[in-house]
C-alpha cells in the first residue's frame, strides 16, 4: 500500500492524529476494462453487523499468507488475511483470530489499528456494489459495521482519522490508463459517512492513471496520489485540499537536477507536524524505474527532491522524518535510509517480493510477503522468517 496506502496512517503508522502510517505500497499496472462506476447510493451509518462476537478459526500454518500487518509494541499488532482478522501478543509467533460472524471478505481490505482496542477495517464486496466498514473498541471481540453502496468498488484505502473527522477514497475497476475513485467523509467519528467528491467532476482529482490513496495532515488539508504514472512527465499525479477534501488542486513537482523524466507517480505523503515525505516513483529517459523521496518543510506547499535511488519502488514505510524503506520487488531486495533519503542501503537478506511492512522504531520491523513473514531487529540490515500459526 503504497501504497501504497497507515505509524502515522497512507500513509503510509506514527501516530493516530495523521493514521497515513506509511506511504506505502502503490498499486500496480493497469487493466484493459474500461473504469466505470458511480456510487448508486450511499447508505449511512446503516449498521449490518453489530456486537458480534468473535469466531476463532482451525488453526492453520504459515502457508496462509498475511495480507497486512501493523505491529502496535514489539509483541502486540494486528494482521489480515483474505477472510481474516488477527491478533498477536508474542511478536508474530502465533496469531488469534478475531474475526466477526458473517465477515465479509478481505481478499480487498485495509486495515486502520490504533492501539490493541481500536481498530478499522475498510472491505470492498465489487459483486456486490458494497463496501463494508467495520469497528472495534474491544480489541475485536465485538464488531460494529456499516455499509456504502457503491457501484464497482474495485478496492479500498485505509481510513485516515482525526479526532472526530475521518475520509475514505474507495476506487473503481481500472481502465487503460485510468481510474474512477469516490471520496467519502465522516465528521461524527465514523457513524455516519457521506461522499463528497469523485474524480473527473468539478474540484475533483482527475481520472488519469491508477489510485494510490490519500493522506490528510489536519482537518482541513490532505493529498490524494497516484502511483501508476500518468504518463505525463509535468503530471505526478499529486493533488492537494485545503477544504477538508471537498475541492482537490492538482500540484507538480520539480525533476530531481540531472535526470530526465519521463514519468511520474506518487503515493500518499506521511506527516509529522510540518514536515511531509512523499514517496516518488520516476521512470527516467532510459526507461529505467528509479525511487526518490520528496521532503516538505511548510504542509506541502512546497517540495525538494532528495537522491534518486537506482532502485524501483513498490512497498514503502516512512516511520519519521529520517527513517524509511523501500522494497524492489523486481530484484528482491529492501533498502533502507537513516538521513531521510540522502543515502540509501541495501539489506543483507534478500527478501523477495514484500507485500506491506510495519516498523515500531527505527530498529524493529515486520515484513510480509506472498508466503512469509519476516523480522528485523537491526534496522533493516538483515531479516529472518517468522514460523507462525493461526488460531
Amino acid at each position: 500500500m503504497h501504497k501504497s496506502r497507515l505509524k502515522k496512517i497512507v500513509s503510509i503508522i506514527v501516530c493516530f492524529s495523521c493514521l497515513c502510517l506509511f506511504a506505502a505500497c502503490g498499486s500496480s499496472g493497469g487493466i484493459d476494462t474500461t473504469a466505470s462506476g458511480t456510487p448508486t447510493d450511499t447508505t449511512s451509518a446503516s449498521v449490518t453487523t453489530t456486537a458480534s462476537t468473535s469466531s476463532s478459526g482451525d488453526t492453520a500454518t504459515s502457508s496462509e499468507p498475511l495480507t497486512s500487518i501493523r505491529m502496535v509494541t514489539s509483541t502486540q499488532g494486528w494482521a489480515l488475511t483474505k477472510d481474516k482478522v488477527l491478533k498477536t501478543t508474542d511478536g508474530g509467533q502465533h496469531w488469534m483470530s478475531m474475526t466477526s460472524q458473517n465477515a465479509p471478505s478481505y481478499a480487498q481490505a485495509k486495515g486502520t489499528f490504533i492501539d490493541m482496542n481500536n481498530a478499522w477495517i475498510v472491505s470492498a464486496q465489487q459483486t456486490e456494489n458494497k463496501v463494508t466498514i467495520q469497528h472495534t473498541t474491544d480489541g475485536g471481540q465485538t464488531w460494529q459495521a456499516t455499509s456504502l453502496n457503491v457501484s464497482d468498488p474495485a478496492g479500498v484505502d485505509m481510513l485516515h482519522l482525526i479526532s472526530t473527522d475521518g475520509w475514505l477514497e474507495v476506487t473503481a475497476s481500472p481502465g487503460a490508463g485510468s481510474q474512477g475513485a469516490y471520496i467519502f467523509r465522516t465528521n461524527d467519528g465514523g457513524q455516519t459517512w457521506k461522499q463528497i467528491s469523485q474524480s473527473g467532476s468539478d474540484g475533483g482529482i482527475g481520472n488519469g492513471g491508477f489510485k494510490s490513496g490519500i493522506s490528510f495532515m489536519n482537518a482541513k488539508t490532505g493529498f490524494a496520489t497516484t502511483r501508476s504514472t500518468t504518463g505525463q512527465p509535468s503530471d505526478p499525479g499529486l493533488y492537494r485540499t485545503s477544504d477538508s477534501g471537498a475541492n482537490w488542486e492538482k500540484r507538480s513537482l520539480t525533476p530531481p537536477t540531472g535526470l530526465t523524466v519521463e514519468q511520474m507517480g506518487t503515493t500518499p505523503p506521511v506527516f509529522f507536524g510540518n514536515t511531509g515525505i512523499l514517496p516518488v516513483y520516476i521512470v527516467d529517459s532510459k526507461g529505467q524505474q528509479r525511487f526518490v523521496l520528496y521532503r516538505s518543510t511548510d504542509s506541502g506547499a512546497n517540495w525538494t527532491s532528495m537522491k534518486v535511488g537506482d532502485f524501483e519502488g513498490d512497498s514503502v514505510y516512512v516511520l519519521d522524518p529520517t527513517h524509511a524503506w523501500v522494497s524492489d520487488n523486481n530484484s528482491g531486495k529492501l533498502y533502507y535510509t537513516s538521513d531521510g533519503g540522502t543515502t540509501w542501503t541495501a539489506s543483507q537478506s534478500q527478501t523477495g517480493k514484500v507485500n506491506e511492512m510495519s516498523f515500531i522504531d527505527a530498529s524493529n520491523g515486520w515484513a510480509t510477503t506472498d508466503g512469509k513473514l519476516l523480522h528485523t531487529s537491526d534496522g533493516g540490515q538483515t531479516w529472518t522468517s517468522v514460523n507462525y500459526t493461526i488460531q
